[in-house]
């Protein structure tokens, strides 16, 4: 077995965490004080919502037993205490967590998930070159279907469609094989307007299976985000979920503006009314071992959409109720508070 423990401060900053802890995140603690928790350990939830967040505000402590906790390069079964500590004015002044997890943990596959992150670079590499060539096909027969078919409304909409991500597409990979470093290209967006074009492109894929889209906006801001990546990554996610449910169902995308520890954030949920996921393919989804890759690309295509969000100073997590649908919840940082609001 595995213990170790943390605090957390109200804000749901790391403060502090014990020797143990240090070495399971291999970093000193006084490098990582004042980031928030979830950025170094894994979020405990409890009933939907931060557990944390939870002691803070009622004061008492918390027990979880069995707890899942699934990080980048595994998954373990866990014992978890949360207990407020109290300050002088007899106020929570930090959550201590306590952790005795299993030796199922991450450090068994360390060396493993860096041999996955050479192999998804060495693929990645092929990818983008090979792409090209069939990008440039695909163009040259796009633009002939619309001169052939250009009275036809909806055609011309989604050539369009196709002949803009084209563009994006080819852009990605030129910038891809000249940086060393992806650097995102943000802008102030309105997340609804790109949910609409991620409908609007697989719409045609869950007709075919019966799947019925519902939208159910909240009244959100708009975000510093890029579009290209952001898009790949809820499309990552809503192909998985069509692929999940088979015929028949619905996904619903919900937004809803939240504040947590004093930081404004939107949260996009896709959920989906299928099985829910099997309780031994979280590790598959999250960290993807190598076969995976070559396994429909499921966790891999998961897995870029995790890492795309964090690079937006946000966080992705899985919400499963087996039998009864999965949800990918996406939390998304409100950077500025000068964007215009809008009705969803």
């Amino acid at each position: 077995m595995i213990f170790y423990s943390f605090d957390v401060a109200p804000n749901l900053t790391l403060s502090s965490c014990d020797e143990a802890a240090e070495q399971v995140i291999g970093a000193p603690a006084a490098l990582l004080a004042g980031k928030p928790y979830y950025e170094v350990f894994p979020r405990v939830w409890y009933q939907d919502r931060d557990a944390v967040a939870e002691v803070v505000q009622s004061g008492n402590p918390l027990l979880l037993r069995d707890y899942s906790v699934i990080c980048i390069l595994g998954r373990i079964s866990a014992d978890i205490r949360l207990e407020p500590v109290l300050n002088q004015e007899n106020a929570v002044g930090a959550v201590r967590v306590s952790v005795c997890a299993s030796e199922t943990c991450s450090r068994a596959l360390e060396l493993k998930g860096a041999s996955t992150l050479i192999d998804i670079g060495k693929v990645s590499a092929t990818l983008a070159h090979g792409v090209r060539n069939p990008l440039n096909a695909i163009k040259g027969a796009v633009v002939y279907l619309k001169h052939r078919y250009g009275s036809d409304e909806t055609f011309v909409e989604f050539a369009d469609i196709i002949d803009d991500e084209i563009a994006k597409l080819d852009g990605f990979i030129t910038k891809f094989l000249s940086t060393s470093l992806l650097e995102m290209e943000k802008s102030r967006s309105d997340l609804h307007l790109l949910l609409e074009k991620v409908l609007k492109i697989t719409s045609l894929q869950a007709q075919e299976r019966d799947i019925r889209f519902v939208c159910d906006y909240g009244d959100v801001p708009f975000l510093e985000f890029d579009a290209f990546h952001l898009e790949s990554a809820i499309l990552n996610i809503v192909n998985n979920a069509i692929e999940a449910m088979g015929s028949g169902g619905t996904i619903t995308f919900r937004t809803r503006l939240n504040t947590m520890a004093d930081r404004r954030q939107v949260t996009l949920d896709i959920s989906d009314s299928g099985p829910g996921i099997p309780e031994g393919a979280f590790h598959n989804l999250l960290s993807p071992p190598c076969g995976s890759i070559r396994d429909k690309g499921r966790g891999f295509g998961l897995f870029i959409s995790r890492e795309i969000i964090q690079h937006h100073g946000g966080s992705l997590e899985i919400i499963n109720s087996k039998g009864n649908g999965a949800t990918v919840r996406l939390c998304l940082p409100v950077e500025s508070s000068h964007g215009e609001a809008h009705a969803g």
